[in-house]
């Protein structure tokens, strides 16, 4: 009888507790590239070049939305989380980009592969994201190979924006505007000029 007592309160406390426990929900956010439609079209020989998925920094890898310090000290959100990991985020959305401002390229993206040897367009990103005091940071490199694996172009990237106004929203829109403007309309006008 006493353990009948003992399993029946600790059961009470136990759905008392569970219930008292308040269950934070999260937010989840993609970039969105809002001017898809209005890119520049720019001439280029035509020619195909595999887009490889884009490379990002390990810490940069998982959902949580991450915040940096001056000092190095990384924050993850635990209910801000991007709804898709950044590396197939920005590779989709940058060979998107890349296909509408430079049409004449046969551009292949993820698993398709062509039959002959073609051009590679490497990206690695080693920054995307806010610190606390609102600057976001984007930094990294590409590099565009020849089907011999010869250089044709290679840049790095380091660009900084501020933040508007706080919040998460306003940091993944930066985040993306900064991107598409300052990062991968810069990749299509040097590769552009590289080929012609």
């Amino acid at each position: 009888m006493q353990k009948c007592k003992l399993i029946i309160s600790l059961s009470f406390i136990w759905l008392l507790t569970a219930c008292a426990t308040k269950v934070v929900p999260s937010s989840e956010y993609l970039l969105v590239d809002k001017n898809i439609k209005q890119i520049e079209v720019k001439t280029t020989p035509a020619m195909s070049i595999q887009f490889m998925p884009i490379t990002m920094a390990n810490y940069l890898a998982g959902n949580e939305i991450v915040l940096v310090t001056e000092q190095g000290q990384v924050y993850r959100s635990k209910n801000h989380l991007w709804a898709e990991t950044l590396s197939p985020q920005l590779s989709r959305l940058t060979l998107q980009r890349l296909e509408k401002s430079l049409p004449n390229i046969a551009w292949f993206g993820g698993q398709r592969l062509p039959s002959e040897a073609i051009a590679v367009l490497n990206v690695e990103v080693d920054n995307f994201y806010a610190d606390l005091d609102g600057t976001i940071y984007i930094s990294g490199r590409w590099q565009l190979l020849s089907a011999l694996g010869e250089l044709i172009d290679s840049k790095t990237f380091n660009v900084t924006d501020t933040l508007k106004s706080d919040g998460y929203l306003t940091m993944v829109q930066t985040l993306s505007d900064t991107w598409f403007h300052k990062v991968t309309n810069m990749m299509a006008d040097s590769i552009a000029e590289s080929l012609n």
